[in-house]
């Protein structure tokens, strides 16, 4: 597989990874390049006009909002997509940098071989903050793709999504999420490798399945009490607060029994929020 034909030089640094899937090209190529494909795995909503020139847009609700351009188009081969960084380009600063993601398949008899670059990130720290973000995010969206592809190809999707933003450091909000207050799992989930089995459970739900991926404040696993469901818990430092991301994606379920289990979510969080504001006018009396 080609780097992209944009040069790189050694004051840039891209995030590169590849993964093998159990479907064939056109398949994979269609869940990157369909609306309702991208739909199935990725963002909740997506826009894509796939031409050179088209317009793609990848958007979480009211949280999130990623334009792109369509770059490079090879069907099958490879997308490429443009977008402008909050950064100045320094080459010219009366424009902000320009970053690209690559898409590139290789495989025939049923097995396609995705590599992702995402690259035009600049040394210097203020790239950091978004070059970190993509590479966290990355391996995780490549999973659910992973997943959705060889155990749910064509079947539409029902998410649960708990968001909270709390004012206290992440390995605070970590502990309370994961004790007694939210999902009581016993488990230190941090330190769990690929494959092992976890469970989580509240007083009105339990999950349980094996681990795909763990990594400081962020566990990604496969649900299989919720139909092979693709699970996240991740916290993010964000504008001095911590932002709780708690996603489950499932197929295959009825969507009422999905919307309970966000309402619990819900319900959860901001019995976490409430705990914060009784321990902070505790502290203050």
């Amino acid at each position: 597989m080609n780097d992209p034909s944009r040069e790189e030089t050694e004051s840039r640094r891209q995030f590169d990874m590849q993964l093998e899937i159990k479907a064939d090209k056109a398949a994979v190529w269609k869940a990157l390049t369909d609306a309702d494909e991208l739909c199935r795995w990725f963002a909740p909503e997506a826009r894509i006009d796939a031409r050179v020139g088209g317009e793609v847009v990848w958007n979480w609700g009211d949280l999130y909002s990623w334009p792109q351009e369509v770059e490079i188009l090879e069907p099958g081969a490879r997308l490429r997509t443009r977008y402008q960084s909050s950064i100045a380009d320094a080459q010219n600063s009366q424009f902000e940098a320009p970053l690209f993601v690559d898409f590139f398949l290789e495989g025939d008899s049923g097995s396609t071989t995705l590599r992702v670059c995402h690259s035009g990130f600049g040394q210097d720290a203020c790239f950091d903050e978004e070059f970190d973000g993509i590479s966290r995010g990355w391996p995780v969206e490549l999973r659910s793709l992973r997943l959705y592809l060889e155990r749910h190809q064509g079947k539409d999707r029902q998410i649960a999504w708990s968001t909270a933003s709390i004012e206290q450091p992440r390995n605070e909000v970590w502990t309370k999420l994961l004790g007694a207050q939210g999902f009581d799992s016993g488990m230190d989930l941090q330190s769990m490798k690929s494959g092992d089995a976890f469970e989580l459970r509240n007083p009105e739900d339990e999950l349980h399945g094996k681990v795909l991926r763990c990594n400081p404040y962020e566990f990604t696993a496969i649900a299989e009490s919720h139909g092979d469901a693709f699970l996240r818990i991740s916290l993010e430092e964000r504008l001095g607060k911590t932002l709780v991301w708690i996603w489950l994606a499932c197929y295959g379920q009825a969507p009422e029994r999905v919307q309970a289990v966000q309402e619990r979510w819900d319900a959860m969080l901001r019995s976490l929020i409430s705990a914060e504001g009784q321990a902070a006018n505790a502290e203050g009396a």
